[in-house]
């Protein structure tokens, strides 16, 4: 996950309320309007669902938002 180091995308998820999947799905969209690679994107996304847990998920993409 080096590439995606030091990469935000701009997205306040505080407050935010869907699936697991919707979250994956709004954190893809706007990785790639931002510019992110499609490998850099699934480098996040591998991440955040290798351990088959929901604040494992939340926590990962947190980390990649500004707010």
């Amino acid at each position: 996950m080096n590439t995606t180091h030091n990469k935000m995308i701009d997205f306040d998820f505080r407050g935010f309320k869907g699936t697991t999947q919707a979250i994956l799905e709004l954190f893809q969209h706007l990785a790639k309007e931002e510019g992110w690679t499609p490998e850099e994107i699934q480098n996040v996304i591998t991440e955040a669902t290798k351990h088959d847990d929901e604040d494992h998920l939340i926590a990962t993409i947190i980390e990649y938002c500004k707010y």
